[in-house]
């Protein structure tokens, strides 16, 4: 049986929605890994992954533009069900894995909860 225009014009659109949709998704992070298993190994769990590296992220920016670690901790003890121990905690593997280079710009009102340089 042949096709016709149409009938071809559905295949092709079919054809190329199977491929956007079995695409390889982007790498990610190769810290992602390190800071999932980092927040693990510090008894915090959040149910994504992917919501936890970007308020990690998140934490790197306001050190960027200079935000004390103590509020950045509150925002997240008020964004999450994280204690104040859970957040510094969560900050210090924040800065471990994405920003090292503001360790030094942190406040020490939560430095001793960081987990350390390097993660991996």
């Amino acid at each position: 049986m042949p096709f016709d225009r149409t009938t071809r014009s559905i295949c092709a659109v079919l054809l190329c929605v199977a491929v956007l949709f079995s695409a390889a998704p982007a790498s990610a992070d190769p810290n992602d890994g390190a800071f999932v298993d980092a927040l693990a190994k510090g008894g915090i769990v959040l149910p994504d992954d992917n919501a936890a590296i970007a308020m990690a992220h998140t934490v790197c920016a306001g050190l960027d533009q200079r935000a004390k670690t103590s509020l950045l901790a509150m925002k997240l003890m008020k964004d999450t069900d994280l204690s104040m121990k859970q957040s510094g905690y969560f900050i210090g593997a924040a800065i471990s894995a994405y920003c090292p280079q503001n360790a030094g710009n942190a406040d020490n009102s939560t430095r001793y909860l960081y987990p350390g340089l390097p993660l991996m």
